[in-house]
């Protein structure tokens, strides 16, 4: 009988005498790994004495005595000594066997029998070396041993249910035991596919699959790009689960719910996801625990690992705001830990933070430098920061050991449109009614854009060619432009240099070079220089009129979320005519919601003209207020495959000198089409009622946008 007290002392007895039969074991039984169709070797003793029989006999009785009363422990120890003293003993041996197997060590159960071991023994054995495959992943530093330790378990498998269909008659039992540890172990060695077909030959036979069935194939049927059947059998899972599983803090409950909700984020049910994972923030309790009678403080695993997987269905659902404001606290709280820096690079990333999200996955390098997923993410880093010769020494050997991994799969393939080739097209129409004279009229434009593949990881060759008209009073005016240039791309610049020949309404030649720089993660800085710059209007084309400017402006962002932006530019028009302009801009996001954004864009413009009599518009001077509501919905979304529509308000006023000052606006709806990471196509509608010299003018523009980058 167990002393009493408090459970966890009679817990510790228990142990206690478990530990003290395993002892007793391992004096006469071998290495439980080796393989159990293997006789274990004996070492060469005297024949037992009369008096060791009769002992070894009643220890046999006094441990089947204690198995009959229940005391499974007690019935181990008396017959792991009996087979001590009568080692080749096959009823002593066959005895230890069932008690074994009757306590879940069925590995310890066939070294006991040796070469006796029956079928049904070494299915045991083959099913338990599947679970310490899936249970106690080594994780090694080379993912190409990832299988080392499941492979020989499922090859036993399939020389066992060889075996077992080859009995004459089968056992059918035994066949279903053994299909079943095979859809696990298949899940573990990643053949998905296999394992939802085992699982369903399973179904088809009549079985009801267990919950670690379950996992497996709802394990698989996300793996396969199936969130929606995934669900159902995570669900399936869960409410097969007894109340003391649900309770078990280290059985299938946590591992299911938080299977289901990668399945709900994939399958865009992201308020069902983030109910599973308060459920699981909720399981997982406080920061810190009581261990043992003194309550000694400890830390709550999984507290930490629900507060980070939180944060990480945020990042998913493209609330990065949200998901910082979770991992954040956790960061800085365990700077140490190598995962949890990284898994905070993406966030940081999302939040246009690029700098801080290199140095941090650098430093999670540093620190655990052969974690895979961490190299993994330092590619993904080098092509945000356009490192790209760096990205592609790295992704060699990434690719030599992971290549079949889906998330190198992915980052390979954003290296390759980031190296690639690329190619954008832009068509539009636009129709206008109204009084005013100096406005733009009817119109059309049409646009093309080739960039080469990266030269060095730096340069690109540009080229470009367009086509605009407006009818307007006194005709028709056109502008064709092509051209070409180089783009230079470092982590912190980019230089863009183009040249191009015009003709139509005038024909003439022209360039421009423009730069970028990003001191910070917050500030941008950018100017550029045009001769005979494409800004100025086709109504000066018409007139003879051309135009050079000088650009500059800088930007601040605190995040993804908020920013805003000065620019200045300087155009001196071949008429005499100079114009100042202004423009001061800002973003605010009012909301960050799963599939929808509501995004605020106030505007102020101000505009000078030394000549204000001019064939095209050139008020003296001018202010343009106004506010745009910008309202973005992911439609539908299918893993890279989306459908998102955006609708624009716009409402300001317009002040221009001599003229007074009136109310101007619009409303553009758009929808976009990304069939994969490479190709978006882009249409809408906008129209705008904008006022020229105090005359109103009406304009509705149709378009469409086509961009593909090819790769290499």
């Amino acid at each position: 009988m167990a002393p009493s007290g408090s459970s966890e002392v009679a817990d510790g007895y228990w142990r206690r005498r478990m530990l003290a039969a395993a002892v007793a074991i391992s004096s006469c039984t071998c290495a439980s790994a080796q393989h159990p169709s293997q006789p274990s070797p004996r070492i060469s003793v005297a024949p037992t004495s009369q008096r060791e029989a009769e002992a070894a006999a009643a220890l046999l009785r006094r441990g089947r005595d204690a198995l009959r009363a229940g005391d499974r422990y007690a019935a181990l120890a008396a017959i792991a000594q009996a087979h001590r003293l009568e080692p080749d003993n096959a009823e002593i041996a066959q005895a230890l066997a069932d008690v074994l197997m009757e306590l879940g060590a069925p590995t310890a159960a066939a070294d006991a029998l040796g070469a006796r071991a029956d079928l049904g023994v070494r299915s045991r054995v083959a099913g338990q070396y599947v679970r310490w495959a899936t249970l106690i992943e080594p994780l090694p530093p080379d993912p190409r041993r990832r299988f080392d330790d499941v492979d020989p378990a499922l090859g036993r498998l399939d020389a066992l249910l060889a075996e077992a269909r080859a009995a004459d008659p089968p056992d059918a039992g035994l066949l279903v035991r053994l299909q079943r540890d095979r859809a696990v172990a298949l899940r573990r060695r990643e053949r998905w596919q296999d394992t939802v077909d085992q699982v369903a030959q399973l179904r088809a036979a009549g079985d009801v699959p267990p919950v670690f069935v379950l996992e497996a194939e709802a394990d698989a049927l996300l793996a396969l790009r199936r969130p929606q059947d995934a669900r159902r059998a995570y669900e399936e899972a869960l409410q097969r689960l007894s109340p003391a599983e649900r309770d078990d803090e280290e059985g299938p409950w946590w591992s299911l719910m938080t299977g289901r909700a990668y399945a709900e984020v994939e399958s865009e049910d992201f308020d069902a996801a983030f109910a599973t994972v308060d459920a699981l923030v909720a399981r997982a309790g406080p920061p810190w625990r009581g261990d043992g009678e003194l309550q000694t403080p400890r830390a709550n695993d999984k507290w930490l690992e629900a507060q980070a997987f939180d944060a990480a269905l945020h990042s998913y659902a493209d609330m990065p705001a949200a998901a910082w404001a979770r991992i954040e606290p956790l960061a800085l709280g365990a700077p140490a830990l190598p995962w949890l820096r990284a898994q905070s690079v993406d966030i940081e990333a999302q939040r246009g933070w690029l700098r801080r999200a290199e140095q941090n996955i650098d430093i999670a390098a540093a620190m655990a430098p052969e974690d895979f997923g961490i190299r993994v993410a330092q590619v993904d880093s080098d092509i945000r920061r356009h490192r790209l010769l760096r990205a592609d020494e790295r992704m060699g050997p990434v690719l030599e050991q992971g290549a079949d991994m889906p998330r190198v799969q992915e980052v390979k393939r954003e290296l390759d449109a980031a190296m690639g080739p690329s190619v954008r097209f832009e068509l539009g129409g636009r129709d206008t009614s109204g009084e005013a004279v100096r406005g733009p009229g009817n119109g059309s434009d049409a646009s093309l854009e080739v960039q080469s593949a990266t030269i060095a990881g730096v340069w690109r060759l540009i080229g470009l060619a367009d086509n605009s008209t407006d009818s307007v009073e006194e005709g028709r005016a056109t502008r064709r432009r092509l051209g070409g240039g180089a783009q230079a791309r470092w982590p912190d610049w980019k230089l863009v240099a183009l040249a191009w020949s015009q003709d139509g309404s005038l024909s003439t030649s022209g360039g421009s070079l423009a730069a970028q720089w990003e001191p910070t993660d917050q500030w941008t800085l950018e100017a550029d220089a045009a001769k005979h710059s494409p800004d100025a209007s086709l109504r000066a084309d018409l007139h003879g009129i051309t135009a050079d400017s000088v650009r500059g402006g800088a930007r601040y962002a605190w995040n993804e979320s908020f920013g805003a932006g000065l620019q200045l530019q300087h155009m001196d028009f071949s008429d005499g005519n100079n114009r100042q302009q202004a423009t001061v801009d800002g973003v605010l996001k009012l909301l960050d919601r799963p599939h929808l954004d509501i995004t605020l864009k106030p505007r102020i413009e101000w505009q000078s003209n030394s000549l204000a009599f001019t064939p095209y518009f050139s008020p003296k001077e001018s202010w343009l207020g106004s506010v745009e509501a910008q309202v973005e919905h992911v439609m539908w979304r299918v893993y890279e495959r989306t459908f998102v529509q955006r609708l624009g308000l716009t409402l300001g006023v317009f002040e221009q000198t001599f003229f007074g000052s009136k109310a101007v606006g619009g409303v553009a709806y758009e929808q976009s089409w990304r069939h994969d990471p490479w190709t978006e196509v882009t249409w809408g509608l906008a129209w705008t009622s904008m006022v020229y010299d105090g005359n109103r003018e009406q304009a509705l523009r149709g378009y469409v946008k086509f961009e593909h980058r090819f790769g290499r």
